[in-house]
């Protein structure tokens, strides 16, 4: 019985040697300190980002131990400020450093800089300047105060319209004195070009028209001022004769009338001085001009 006894004990110790022995038996897990993963070289950065990522590294053996580690990585972001081609910061020409993912839509552009600049195309080497507004002038009695600059005119009836019964003076551009000096704007009025003509009415009151002035020239009782004219910056005819525009059409009846003349040229009242007609003259009639010379005006209510 002892024989059988021994004789299986000895048997069990020789397959566990021989187990033991196997190369098919696995190698012991062995312990590789975290310190030694970090200072791994590039070859096995690879093997490290799967474990951050969690997927299963492909070169790292079965007794390795991977130890997973934050993807620190720095990102470099440059936020370049809407309607301008200068990135933000721009002081010191840097890029925005963000931590995390998405961090630069946080990122807000200053106030101002010293860089970016914004310029508006419509605005950019322009001036805009603003005409007065226009007023409807007060009238007391046959009298006529223009709201615009308080200067008051006499008033008259002619075909049944209200007249100004002397010329107007108010400065809009293209307008001036007879030879620049304030003393005969005083006396006479402004000279306007026809363009500014249009502006030298007050709210309400306009250039008479054909109809309009053909009436006026017909009455006789019109105090007409002999104001003169001025082209190309020379002025003549004052006192001795005057010139109104009107918002007439040319026709074949007015003088120096020119199917050619185009719409550079239109119609204006002349008129003479008694001293200045002579026999055979006609003091007062309608005549085509250039808009640019620089005649008086006179206004009629709507």
């Amino acid at each position: 019985m002892m024989k059988h006894i021994f004789s299986f004990i000895l048997l069990g110790t020789s397959a566990l040697v021989l187990t033991c022995c196997s190369d098919d038996a696995p190698s012991p897990v062995s312990s590789v300190p975290v310190a030694d993963i970090s200072a791994s070289s590039t070859s096995t950065a690879p093997g490290l980002s799967s474990a951050a990522t969690g997927s299963q590294p492909k070169n790292l053996s079965s007794s390795t131990i991977v130890v997973g580690k934050r993807d620190t990585t720095t990102k470099h972001e440059t936020v370049t400020v809407p309607g301008s081609d200068v990135p933000y910061p721009d002081i010191y020409d840097k890029p925005v450093f963000c931590f995390t993912e998405g961090c630069e839509k946080t990122v807000k552009p200053p106030s101002s800089s010293s860089k970016a600049t914004k310029t508006s195309s419509s605005s950019k080497n322009s001036i805009v300047i603003d005409e007065p507004e226009n007023k409807a002038p007060t009238i007391n009695g046959m009298s006529m105060t223009d709201m615009r600059d308080n200067k008051t005119y006499q008033l008259m009836q002619i075909g049944g319209k209200l007249w100004m019964a002397q010329d107007i003076n108010y400065q809009v551009a293209n307008s001036e004195c007879y030879n620049e000096k304030d003393a005969n704007c005083s006396t006479n009025g402004r000279l306007y070009t026809f363009n500014a003509a249009q502006k030298a009415c007050p709210l309400g009151w306009h250039l008479p028209t054909r109809n309009e002035a053909q009436a006026a020239l017909s009455d006789e009782s019109v105090p007409w001022s002999y104001s003169g004219r001025c082209k190309d910056g020379t002025c003549d005819f004052l006192g001795d004769m005057g010139f109104h525009w009107t918002s007439a059409t040319p026709q074949s009846g007015d003088k120096n009338f020119d199917t050619n003349t185009g719409d550079s040229y239109t119609v204006i009242i002349v008129e003479k001085s008694p001293d200045y007609v002579k026999e055979e003259d006609n003091p007062k009639f309608f005549q085509v001009d250039s808009k640019t010379k620089r005649f008086s005006v006179r206004c009629v209510q709507n």
